[in-house]
């Protein structure tokens, strides 16, 4: 079980208030002078309970008074702290409203980091799609899984699913511009690379992108729904990455490869599974984030949030039913 501490910042008259709050879910709490506000409010917690804590302290101290509250990770802990009973805080059943493990804040910070648009991001891209491509036009499985590691596709599309479901149209635009300009990188290179390299269709790693099916949809789904797992849980977000990077990444350099061949129709084909997994991805994405119970913090952004989410849900469907007849259709 990974661990946090969680730091309470409250003023001296909230500070009981607060330990209370947090004992309600593990026994390791204790109260310090000092802080900013007069009390400094400790404890040691599951990072699977770190959103009921985070939701706890928001509804019962923050309208009270002075609320500053710091989320951090734990290497080990002497003695493990014990969690109390499930689903109890301030000795009251129900009190929490999120079915994800770790706290809104935490997942909105660990998400909107990945859909930065920085030379950090777009080196990373560059790199990946030379090992892809260097891969793919040697037949080289485990060069194509290199460049899933290195790939920092799992960012941008989660960002995109997060923003709509919180209604955050900021988050949402910035995440578009940093997958926009990411794909077209992806395929830009790829395509100079293929002239560099030299390209042979029948490659079995390349011609099997140009093979699209409603199951790549089907795995690209699963991978958007893992991906949204991970953050929400806590779980390594890598694993999935490589899974995401799976759905998105060769196709997208399969494609510019083929259009350095003048393979023009296998050049659509996989582009047509780049944009299906694409969407899937996303749409995946927004559901899970949706259940996991990730939704504003503040009443009056729920509408706004509510909207956002249901006209992305209906774009992502419709975008995901075309691509999904026309791959029918092709085939």
């Amino acid at each position: 079980m990974a661990l946090k501490i969680i730091e309470v910042h409250v003023a001296s008259e909230l500070a009981d208030d607060a330990r209370e709050c947090l004992a309600g879910l593990t026994d390791q709490v204790w109260t310090e002078e000092g802080g900013r506000f007069g009390k400094i409010v400790r404890a040691v917690v599951g990072s699977e309970r770190s959103g009921s804590a985070l939701d706890s302290l928001y509804d019962d101290i923050a309208k009270r008074g002075p609320l500053f509250v710091l989320v951090e990770s734990l290497d080990a802990v002497l003695p493990r702290p014990h969690a109390n009973t499930p689903g109890q805080v301030n000795g009251r059943q129900g009190t929490v409203h999120t079915a994800a493990a770790v706290s809104r804040e935490e997942v909105y910070a660990s998400i909107a980091d990945g859909a930065k648009l920085h030379r950090h991001y777009l080196f990373l891209v560059i790199l990946a799609a030379t090992v892809a491509a260097i891969g793919l036009s040697h037949d080289n499985t485990a060069a194509v899984i290199g460049a899933m590691v290195v790939a920092p596709l799992l960012g941008p599309n989660m960002a995109i699913a997060l923003g709509l479901v919180l209604g955050d149209l900021v988050l949402v635009r910035r995440a578009l511009v940093t997958a926009g300009i990411g794909f077209a990188l992806t395929l830009a290179f790829a395509t100079l690379l293929g002239f560099m390299l030299g390209v042979d269709p029948s490659t079995p790693e390349l011609a099997s992108r140009t093979q699209v099916g409603i199951w790549d949809l089907v795995l690209a789904l699963a991978a958007g729904c893992a991906g949204a797992l991970a953050f929400t849980t806590g779980a390594p977000t890598y694993l999935t990455g490589v899974m995401v990077a799976v759905a998105l990444l060769p196709p997208t350099v399969a494609s510019g490869m083929l259009v350095s061949a003048g393979e023009l129709r296998g050049a659509g084909s996989a582009l047509l599974l780049a944009f299906g997994n694409i969407t899937a991805v996303t749409l995946a994405a927004i559901l899970t984030f949706g259940l996991r119970g990730m939704s504003p913090r503040n009443w009056w952004l729920a509408d706004r949030a509510r909207a956002s989410t249901h006209r992305g849900i209906g774009i992502f469907v419709g975008l995901l039913a075309i691509l999904a007849g026309i791959i029918v259709l092709s085939n």
